[in-house]
C-alpha cells in the first residue's frame, strides 16, 4: 500500500506539476535572458545573471521532458521493451545534475560579487569586468563536464533482465567492473558541490549584509558629521555616490532573497545526496527503490520552483530589468489596444 501511494504521489507531481510549472519557468527565463541581453553588459552582475538564467532553462528544459519517459502509459505496460526509468536516469537525470550543480556555483559567485561591491567598491569594477565575469561562468560550466562524464563512462543502454515485467528489454547496463565506485565518486562531488555551495552561500550572505549595514552606518555617520558642520558632503573618489550604493543596495537585497531561496530549494536535493550515501538500499534498485524516486522526485520539485520564480525577484527589486520589461510588453499592450480602438472605430463608421 505504501508503494502504491508513493507511485501514486510520483505520478502526480510529474504528470501535472513538472510541466506546469516547469513551462512558466521556460517562459520565464526566456524573458530574462532577452531582458538581461537588452540590457546590456556593462556592467558584470548582468553577464552572471544570465547564465544563471540560461542555466535555469536548460534545467526546466530536461524536467519537462520527464513527462515524456516517465508516464504511466509505458511505465505500467509490458509491450514496451525499453525500461522508462533507465532512459529517464542516463538522458535527463545525469545532465540536470551536471546543470544543477553549475546554478549552485553560479548562485555563489553572484553573491560574493556583490559582496565585493561594499567591500571595495571602488576597485570591484577593474577587478571583475564584464569579460572576466563571462570568463568565470565559462569556466564552471566547463569544470563541471568531467564530473557530466563520469556517468556515461560507468553506465549505458542495452538489453538485459527486467524482473519486473519477467523479461528482456532495452535498460540501464553498468559497463565497467568499478561502474559502482564510479557512481559513488559521482555522487560524492555532487553532494560536496552542494554542501560546500550552501555553506558558501550561508558565508557570503552574511559577509554581504555586514557590508550593507557597515556602509549605511558610515554614511549616516557622514552626513550626521557634515550637518552639524553646515556643510554638504563633497563627492570623493574613494566613496562610491549615494546612486551608486542605492543601486548596489537594491541588487544585494535581490541576491540575499535569490540565495535563500536557493538554500532552502536546493536542501531537499542535498538532504537526498547524504541519504543515499549512508542508508545502504537508497538506490534505484535498492531496497528502498520507491522511497528513493519520491524523495528524488520531490527534490526535482523544488529545483523547478527555484528555477522558475526569479522573474518575480527581477521584476521586483531591479529597475533596470523592469523598467526594460516594462518596455517590451507595454509596447504589445498598447499596440493590441490601439488595434482593437481603431477596428471598434471602423465597425462604427460602416454601420
Amino acid at each position: 500500500m505504501v508503494s502504491l501511494a508513493l507511485n501514486i504521489t510520483r505520478y502526480i507531481i510529474i504528470m501535472g506539476v513538472y510541466p506546469i510549472v516547469g513551462t512558466c519557468g521556460i517562459i520565464a527565463n526566456i524573458i530574462n535572458i532577452i531582458v538581461y541581453i537588452r540590457n546590456g553588459f556593462s556592467e558584470s552582475v548582468n553577464v552572471s545573471l544570465l547564465g544563471l538564467a540560461i542555466s535555469d532553462l536548460l534545467s526546466l528544459i530536461f524536467t519537462v521532458l520527464f513527462i515524456v519517459f516517465i508516464n504511466p502509459r509505458y511505465m505500467d505496460s509490458p509491450d514496451v521493451h525499453w525500461i522508462p526509468i533507465d532512459f529517464t536516469v542516463l538522458i535527463l537525470v545525469y545532465p540536470r545534475l551536471a546543470i544543477a550543480q553549475f546554478s549552485c556555483v553560479i548562485t555563489v559567485y553572484i553573491t560574493v560579487e556583490r559582496c565585493l561591491c561594499f567591500v571595495i567598491p571602488l576597485r570591484v569594477k577593474t577587478l571583475l569586468t564584464p569579460k572576466r565575469s563571462a570568463l568565470v561562468v565559462l569556466t564552471i560550466f566547463v569544470l563541471a563536464l568531467p564530473n557530466l562524464a563520469l556517468p556515461y563512462t560507468a553506465a549505458k543502454l542495452d538489453w538485459r533482465w527486467d524482473p519486473y515485467f519477467n523479461r528482456t528489454a532495452i535498460g540501464l547496463v553498468m559497463t565497467r567492473h568499478d561502474s559502482s565506485e564510479l557512481l559513488w565518486i559521482n555522487n560524492m562531488i555532487n553532494l560536496s558541490l552542494q554542501l560546500g555551495s550552501l555553506l558558501a552561500l550561508v558565508f557570503s550572505n552574511v559577509a554581504l549584509a555586514l557590508s550593507v549595514n557597515r556602509q549605511a552606518k558610515w554614511r549616516a555617520q557622514t552626513t550626521a558629521t557634515t550637518s552639524q558642520l553646515g556643510q554638504t558632503p563633497a563627492p570623493s573618489r574613494n566613496t562610491p555616490n549615494s546612486v551608486t550604493t542605492n543601486r548596489n543596495k537594491r541588487l544585494a537585497k535581490m541576491i540575499q532573497f535569490l540565495s535563500m531561496i536557493h538554500f532552502v530549494t536546493y536542501f531537499f536535493s542535498t538532504s537526498f545526496y547524504v541519504v543515499s550515501l549512508v542508508l545502504p538500499g537508497f538506490r534505484l534498485y535498492g531496497r528502498y527503490h520507491y522511497e528513493y524516486l519520491s524523495c528524488g522526485t520531490s527534490a526535482v520539485v523544488a529545483q523547478t520552483l527555484n528555477s522558475s520564480i526569479n522573474i518575480v525577484f527581477y521584476y521586483r527589486m531591479n529597475k533596470s530589468f523592469r523598467n526594460t520589461f516594462n518596455k517590451m510588453f507595454r509596447k504589445r499592450v498598447v499596440g493590441v489596444g490601439i488595434f482593437i480602438t481603431e477596428h471598434n472605430a471602423m465597425n462604427n463608421t460602416t454601420t
